[in-house]
């Protein structure tokens, strides 16, 4: 039964930092409810939009739709969200065994799906406290790696991905045209990012 018919009691929040939550309109990281789903929904319909018109429509809507699985993603993994001013702006789903996504991670490593961001919300650090309590869910895991990818047309989250110190992996990269559409159209990659860490426990709660 997937997480959309069973809602759990929200847990405690996650923030980006033990002390961002007390921070004036920092962003505050936490489990999200099914009740959350339609908010997520539009903040990934307004991070996604833009780039609609950079990739055929047969291969676009596909993507965006795998992106917007929400069930997919709890049923896996864990949703998580961000919170600013009493807003949902940015979104990430958590997964402990990113193998499960069937993109080629080992078993064992922890990786993220969908993060999303609100454009209004951009600059704020909703993606580095989203980004950071995956790190330290996978960390809690005893996940050696946190791995992810991300679309070569996205460019300013490579970007950030590389200011934030994350190693490209390019064993890891696929392309999207073939997975998402058809074969022999020209490749969309989707490039691979990893960080090593040091794990805090031996396996998830």
């Amino acid at each position: 039964m997937s997480v959309s018919d069973t809602a759990a009691a929200p847990t405690a929040a996650l923030a980006a930092a033990p002390s961002a939550a007390r921070l004036r309109g920092a962003p505050l990281v936490r489990d999200a409810v099914p009740a959350d789903y339609p908010a997520i929904r539009r903040v990934i319909f307004a991070a996604y939009r833009q780039y609609g018109d950079l990739i055929a429509r047969d291969i676009f809507s596909p993507y965006l739709a795998d992106v917007l699985d929400l069930d997919k993603h709890a049923r896996l993994g864990r949703l998580l969200v961000a919170e600013a001013d009493g807003r949902i702006r940015g979104f990430g789903a958590f997964y402990p065994d990113a193998s499960v996504q069937g993109f080629g991670w080992p078993p064992g490593w922890a990786g993220g799906r969908a993060l999303a961001v609100h454009p209004d919300a951009r600059g704020h650090g909703v993606a580095r406290a989203l980004l950071a309590a995956c790190e330290r869910l996978a960390r809690d895991c005893g996940a050696p790696v946190f791995a992810f990818h991300t679309a070569s047309f996205m460019t300013g989250a490579i970007a950030l991905y590389e200011r934030l110190g994350y190693r490209r992996a390019p064993e890891f990269d696929f392309d999207m045209a073939a997975r998402y559409s058809r074969f022999g159209a020209a490749p969309i990659m989707s490039i691979a990012y990893v960080r090593q860490l040091a794990p805090e426990r031996a396996a998830c709660a």
